[in-house]
């Protein structure tokens, strides 16, 4: 069940830096960027809605010297440089994967073991070649840590022998010092041999919780299942930054409250804090929640980020009649074309489990992201109510506009809302003339669209508002 909180870019001087991973660490510099490879050009790497040229760059991967035509869509990266706008230029790249292993089974496409952490692959993922691992393979998996033992992949690449060492990303659970070991999902962790130099003291339990990287050559397990990991190294992992005057981090929500002070919450390592000024974007502070992915920006201090901007990856809403139930989809009454997926990172509300628990008719609002074409991926289902109800809602960016006023179509995932005789209001919620409703709204900007259902399965929609 989802708990709810309520009820990466960083720019500026940067006092102390220790990278996202392989505990690389480094000082000064006029900005720095922690998020996924979302586009590659010649020369440049967008990172968090920055273009980044590469040019003069240097380059490391997992601790290595490379080039830019090692970089792949879907790494996880550390960008060192400078920006203005949407335009940067990089004098450093670090790239570092999340887990290097045997794929150790594929309960489905979606739904891979490797070295015990579940690893979630989507119509996002990338692979290398285009070549799709299988059961004992080795593999490299890049990508953002969601949760203990549960990584969203980004990036995938079957490795070839000679292997490189295995490496996992996690929190630590089960911590024992006496016995110096701690498990990462469903791996335990042997680290009586290793390197812990840059750990904390490990007396009692005093890493639990911690985002951490193991490394080691050697399992202990029937292959291809690496039951405990005879590690060589232990570090933490995710930014350690202490101080920087403009920060921002992209990742998922791993705490809120009571698991951390009240008011706050972590997106991977980091604790966050909001203030009455803090500006949200494509959601509001009850959204919230573990396993919700945001970018947040603002200052840090102290090891704390001051939230001055929350942004929500997973920005799209709908809300209608469940109808074409399946073991792991639907679709809703009303917005033809649209598919909404859960997967295992899917929190469920409203006295469900999963999709099992639902039938057709049952009245949903759903919280997700894109995937491919009309494909919603679901961060959030909850039902609220087991009986049919007549409102709609879409939330998503505009894809087109036609028509001429007082009858243009706005078209949404794909759904064609006609705007003849809708009500217009303001990201403040303020009613607002349909010329200033569109001389704001242009393809891209985020809307949400709420009608409802008529006789003939159509919708007759009544208000249309800018959302920020």
């Amino acid at each position: 069940m989802k708990t709810s909180l309520f009820g990466t870019l960083l720019f500026g001087t940067l006092f102390a830096l220790a990278s996202c991973g392989g505990g690389s660490s480094g000082t000064g510099g006029t900005g720095m960027t922690f998020g996924t490879i979302t586009a590659l050009g010649s020369g440049n790497a967008s990172v968090n809605g920055v273009r980044f040229s590469t040019s003069g760059a240097t380059i490391v991967l997992d601790g290595s010297p490379a080039t830019a035509s090692n970089l792949r869509v879907g790494m996880v990266v550390t960008v060192s440089g400078s920006r203005s706008g949407s335009s940067g230029s990089a004098t450093r790249i670090d790239v570092d994967d999340a887990v290097k292993g045997l794929v150790e089974a594929q309960a489905d496409a979606n739904h891979w073991t490797v070295m015990g952490q579940t690893v979630f692959v989507d119509d996002q993922t990338k692979f290398e070649n285009n070549l799709v691992p299988g059961v004992r393979d080795f593999v490299e998996v890049h990508g953002l840590v969601v949760a203990n033992g549960t990584i969203s992949a980004g990036f995938i690449e079957r490795k070839d022998p000679p292997f490189p060492a295995f490496e996992v990303k996690g929190f630590v659970k089960n911590h024992n010092d006496a016995s110096r070991t701690f498990d990462i999902g469903a791996l335990t962790v042997n680290y009586s041999n290793a390197i812990i130099s840059d750990m904390p003291n490990p007396v009692g339990n005093a890493w639990n919780g911690l985002l951490v990287e193991a490394k080691g050559s050697t399992c202990t397990g029937t292959t291809p299942v690496c039951g405990t990991l005879n590690a060589t190294k232990v570090e933490p992992n995710g930014p350690q930054l202490q101080e920087a005057a403009d920060f921002e981090i992209e990742g998922f929500v791993t705490a809120v409250p009571p698991d951390v002070p009240s008011g706050s919450f972590k997106v991977g390592n980091q604790l966050v804090i909001t203030t009455g000024s803090t500006r949200f974007e494509g959601g509001v502070p009850g959204d919230i929640a573990l396993g919700v992915k945001l970018e947040v920006e603002g200052v840090l201090a102290g090891g704390v980020l001051t939230a001055s901007k929350i942004e929500f990856r997973d920005s799209v809403k709908l809300e209608g009649d469940v109808a074409n139930l399946g073991a792991s989809s639907f679709s809703l009454n009303g917005l033809p074309g649209i598919t909404v997926t859960a997967n295992s990172l899917t929190e469920f509300r409203g006295g469900i489990s999963g999709l099992g628990d639902l039938a057709n008719g049952n009245h949903v609002q759903v919280r997700g992201r894109l995937g491919s074409g009309a494909n919603v991926i679901a961060t959030e289902i909850d039902r609220t109510s087991t009986t049919p109800d007549n409102r709609v809602e879409l939330q998503g960016p505009i894809q087109s506009i036609t028509g001429t006023s007082p009858n243009q179509v706005v078209t949404i995932l794909g759904v064609s809302v006609n705007t003849a005789g809708v009500v217009f209001q303001d990201i403040d919620d303020s009613v607002i003339t349909r010329d200033a409703f569109f001389a704001k709204a242009v393809v891209g900007t985020l809307v949400k669209a709420r009608g409802s259902l008529n006789g003939g399965g159509g919708i007759n929609w009544s208000e249309m508002e800018l959302e920020d």
